[in-house]
């Protein structure tokens, strides 16, 4: 199978769009006997142009130029583009926007926890307004920058043929992926690490254990552990790649090919689940996190982040220091660049199932064990 993605110049107005959609969907099904499925549609603005995107899918065989071409003669228009192909669904804003979809609503109590654990297989991420309040994020803003200059302090000492904030490195307890952008994994015994355990995990720990299906560490029967670190940008870190902190797991099922129901009946439950809380307030001087939403149904997405750019479908995590967004470890994302001239802390906890060990996002060298074999 293979996804199709067509852009077709058109009018804003929400009573066109639905219109055509539903024209579209009415008189083509196939092409020459080959079945069409039409699963999504958006807009967007292509160089100020408004444009109705229209998602198919198709057998991988059937040429996409010939699914355009069927499309612009059922339109009667002649400017439909093919904008994209893909082995996986690729996801779409909502004709509307995503709204409240990614907001956690302000209640507490099961339907809360039921809202979440929807809302996570569904899009893979959402957002938390007011977690922890001014002076615990001022608590864990000094907490955080003591770990950091500590483990900078170490690597100039210990590592000095690494250049920090321009060579790539990945040590047990840091690891770099390109120019001012580092992740700091903390010692359990740390006072940011214990902040969690005593102050953050009281308050989300219900929502982690219905969206894991588990127990946190503590619990009777507790599966599930969680490990603290802090993602941070300095001025003029650049923009990342698209990627995803984890895959999905060998054996395990993505949501295929049903758009309406396969994120619910067939993707496999998520085995890690991150929690971001920013230190700062996140805004477009700072940077902040861009995520794809859905992203996380389909394994076959990667190398696939610009479509969403290109199509709108994102979502930014701009935010106040003390909100928090949750998202699947599966998502795909990316930081965006640092134009401050301030340090930008995320701290992150990665809760996650037992059996899945972190080996992906950090090296096995450990930066004081190079010292004291040498001491």
């Amino acid at each position: 199978m293979q996804c199709i993605l067509i852009g077709v110049p058109h009018s804003d107005s929400s009573e066109d769009v639905a219109t055509t959609w539903i024209a579209l969907t009415r008189r083509v099904g196939n092409i020459e006997g080959v079945a069409i499925e039409w699963i999504a549609h958006s807009t967007c603005h292509d160089e100020g142009t408004p444009t109705l995107l229209l998602c198919a899918a198709a057998a991988s065989d059937l040429c996409a130029e010939d699914v355009v071409a069927a499309t612009s003669a059922a339109l009667g228009v002649g400017t439909c583009e093919l904008w994209a192909s893909s082995p996986a669904i690729l996801p779409l804003r909502p004709p509307s926007g995503y709204g409240g979809r990614l907001r956690l609503p302000a209640r507490d109590g099961d339907p809360r926890e039921e809202w979440a654990s929807s809302a996570m297989k569904e899009w893979g991420l959402f957002a938390q307004s007011g977690l922890i309040n001014g002076r615990e994020v001022d608590a864990l803003r000094r907490c955080v920058d003591g770990e950091i200059a500590c483990m900078e302090k170490l690597l100039t000492l210990h590592r000095p043929d690494v250049r920090i904030g321009k060579d790539v490195m990945s040590f047990r307890e840091i690891s770099s992926r390109g120019k001012e952008r580092f992740d700091l994994l903390l010692h359990p015994t740390s006072e940011a690490h214990e902040f969690v355990e005593r102050v953050i995990l009281g308050r989300v720990s219900s929502l982690v254990e219905k969206i894991l299906d588990g127990r946190t560490r503590g619990g009777e029967g507790g599966d599930i552990e969680f490990d603290v670190g802090v993602v941070y940008s300095k001025p003029g870190a650049p923009r990342q790649g698209w990627h995803a902190d984890g895959d999905h797991q060998r054996g395990t099922e993505d949501a295929g090919w049903d758009v309406k129901t396969g994120w619910r009946d067939r993707l496999a439950k998520p085995y890690a689940l991150c929690l971001f809380v920013p230190l700062i307030d996140l805004d477009e001087e700072t940077g902040y996190t861009r995520f794809w939403p859905a992203s996380h149904r389909n394994r076959g997405l990667v190398g696939f982040g610009p479509v969403a750019e290109m199509t709108g479908a994102t979502w930014d995590g701009r935010c106040r220091a003390g909100d928090v967004v949750w998202y699947d470890y599966r998502l795909m994302h990316r930081g965006m660049e640092n134009r401050s001239r301030s340090l930008r802390p995320v701290l992150q906890v990665l809760f996650r199932k037992s059996w899945y060990a972190e080996k992906r996002n950090y090296g096995t060298d450990s930066v004081q064990h190079y010292y004291n074999l040498k001491d």
